[in-house]
């Protein structure tokens, strides 16, 4: 059901019971976001089909899958159903006639829960309302499997998998489900079960099993282990339905900080924005070597966790709830027990965030002085009057993994923080201020980073050209590219080396063409800070604990995030000539601990360099880390 789709912008004064009325109907390609409706706050899409059926026993079922954001779906000008989640497929069963014509009508949210897509963040024509991921057309036997859901989890004995699916039944059915638990691509055990299942026709019954597991292998983080998984299998008749997931557990505390399977683990990576291929934006990340991906407060395609669960990247998981807005308590637990329910089988999916930046307590750029710093005081202790609803919503989301009700600036008592030095507050070098002043909130950062332009003049949505015009000083893009590399290096670095569990830069990739806070370009370009963030957030890298200016003396050390203790050699150049370091030669051995850093010398930069290169040498591989002056 994927060609000959019309759409029109819906005229806002036809809005009633009835099927939707436009401006003109016009072809489209469906599933997608026509760039012609872009900012519509309201658009309907129309198909004309013949019955797909080859018998009448057969039933006709309609699936839409990133249904954005509240629909209705039309056939033959009777109402099918309404569906507000965008992140959770959307299916109606039919009767077709010989004939039909089927309307689906899409609404912009009006209660909040659109997330980043109703905020600046994002072009208008990645927010058009309508079905973005997926439209099928299935059809089944009078008596089917509708619904798999499980629920992994670790006991006393080993592992356990409670499984739940749901036999839709047209006709009486009194026969069994066997249910079957197998490993994904290892060696290990496995489990089956069949339970007997009896029903009437126009009934529809859930059977519930738990399959034991006595030694699972567990789904670790990369660098950690090995991401095993667990494919879980219902078949009914000739019909089957699978769904992968693993074992693990996610604990976050301020002494043990954040632990998976009981064992330490830091999670460095990005915010992911909507884009035109999320998917590829994933592959980026994986990439890089990030060991997390944010999604900021929107959901992703199904395909993205299936990748983040091979690639043991973590998934920090907002829901869809951005800015100053306040929505109903209630809708908030229904959106965040739906959003459970379709992702937390994933193993990747290890932390939750609720609402993000619900309040900008520093609406305009502070520039760090003394006034500045006393205006940051004042504020820093204030909260927000979205807590209380946040904290409503976060009990609704799973009780095993780690959730922060609050994302933001300091000055509204956020769980996890929002820190942008060098952007909207003072230069890069306020870090070493911020972490001195406020380092209960470095330990959980979920957003800093600094914007840059791709084309000169350029006003892009989600890039704030006054504060980009007096942090660069010039609409250069080549100086803009070089001073966003320079502040996201200097303060991941920092951030670092104050032992931030979490930290996630921001963010990947523009959402918009001619410039943006990605480290990516809207067309997947990398800019310097793509690679200059890769390699501060390495798990084992050499850094410099200050900005190196021509003629200083800088502490080097050694970072290490990895789960062993590294050995190794710190070497260092100036404008690729190897150059002194410590008074006794041009080289210092080191060995770090698991999860610390070590001092690794000092560096005397030259008073003609250019740029200063530091090597980590281990005997197998060499991390270069470099800093241009």
């Amino acid at each position: 059901m994927s060609s000959q789709w019309e759409g029109g912008r819906v005229l806002a004064d036809t809005v009633g019971d009835g099927p939707p009325e436009v401006q003109s109907w016009e072809s489209v390609s469906m599933p997608g976001r026509p760039a012609r409706f872009a900012g519509a706050d309201a658009v309907a899409y129309r198909l004309t089909f013949a019955d797909p059926r080859s018998t009448a026993a057969q039933r006709a079922l309609l699936e839409f899958q990133g249904l954005y954001g509240h629909a209705r779906v039309w056939l033959n000008g009777e109402l099918l159903g309404s569906h507000r989640e965008y992140f959770v497929p959307a299916r109606f069963e039919f009767e077709p006639a010989a004939e039909n014509e089927l309307v689906v009508e899409c609404h912009r949210p009006a209660d909040g829960f659109g997330g980043v897509y109703e905020t600046d963040h994002v072009r208008d024509a990645l927010a058009v309302p309508g079905i973005w991921w997926g439209i099928h057309l299935r059809l089944r036997p009078p008596a089917f499997l509708r619904d798999l859901v499980v629920n992994p989890r670790l006991t006393d004995d080993g592992g356990a998998i409670d499984v739940a699916v749901s036999v839709d039944a047209a006709e009486p059915v009194a026969e069994p489900v066997t249910l079957s638990l197998r490993p994904e691509g290892f060696r290990g055990g496995g489990a089956m079960e069949r339970e007997q299942v009896a029903a009437g026709a126009g009934e529809r019954i859930t059977v519930t099993r738990t399959l034991a597991l006595r030694e699972p292998s567990l789904w670790w983080p990369r660098n950690h282990g090995d991401q095993h998984r667990y494919v879980v299998r219902a078949k009914f008749r000739d019909h089957e339905i699978t769904t992968t997931t693993a074992l693990r557990t996610v604990d976050f505390g301020t002494d043990d900080g954040l632990r998976v399977n009981g064992e330490r683990v830091r999670a460095r990576g990005v915010n992911l924005l909507p884009s035109d291929d999320l998917l590829a934006d994933f592959e980026r990340v994986d990439e890089a070597g990030f060991t997390l991906a944010r999604l900021h407060a929107h959901v992703a395609p199904p395909e993205l966790y299936d990748a983040a669960d091979e690639a043991g990247v973590l998934v920090w998981q907002d829901c869809p709830l951005s800015g100053d807005v306040r929505v109903d308590p209630e809708r908030g637990r229904a959106v965040a027990r739906t959003l459970a329910s379709t992702v937390d089988h994933h193993p990747s999916v290890a932390l939750f965030g609720v609402h993000d930046d619900p309040e900008t307590p520093f609406d305009a750029r502070m520039g760090g002085g003394r006034m500045d710093r006393l205006r940051f005081r004042r504020r820093v202790g204030g909260e927000t009057d979205a807590r209380p609803t946040a904290e409503g919503i976060a009990h609704a989301l799973p009780a095993d993994r780690p959730v922060f009700p609050v994302c933001g600036q300091p000055g509204i008592g956020p769980d996890a923080a929002h820190l942008y030095p060098g952007w909207t507050f003072g230069d890069a070098d306020a870090v070493d201020w911020l972490c001195a002043t406020v380092p209960e909130l470095t330990r959980v950062v979920t957003e800093f980073g600094a914007g840059s332009l791709t084309a000169s003049g350029a006003e892009p949505a989600g890039l704030d050209r006054g504060v980009h015009d007096t942090v660069v000083g010039s609409a250069d893009t080549a100086a803009s590219q070089v001073t966003q590399a320079r502040i996201l290096k200097r303060v991941a670095e920092t951030l670092r080396l104050q032992g931030a569990d979490v930290l996630a830069g921001f963010c990947l990739r523009d959402t918009d063409a001619g410039g943006g806070m990605g480290v990516l370009g809207v067309d997947g370009e990398a800019k310097p800070a793509f690679d200059a963030l890769a390699t501060s957030l390495r798990p084992v890298v050499p850094v410099l604990c200050e900005v190196p200016a021509p003629g200083s003396r800088v502490e080097v050390r050694l970072l290490n995030d990895a789960p062993a203790q590294v050995e190794g050699t710190v070497r260092w150049s100036f404008d690729g000539l190897e150059a002194g370091g410590s008074e006794a030669g041009d080289a210092v051995s080191v060995a770090a601990p698991a999860f610390d850093s070590v001092g690794a010398g000092e560096v005397a930069v030259p008073a003609d360099a250019t740029a200063v290169e530091l090597t980590l040498e281990t005997g197998t591989t060499a991390v270069v880390n470099r800093y241009r002056l």
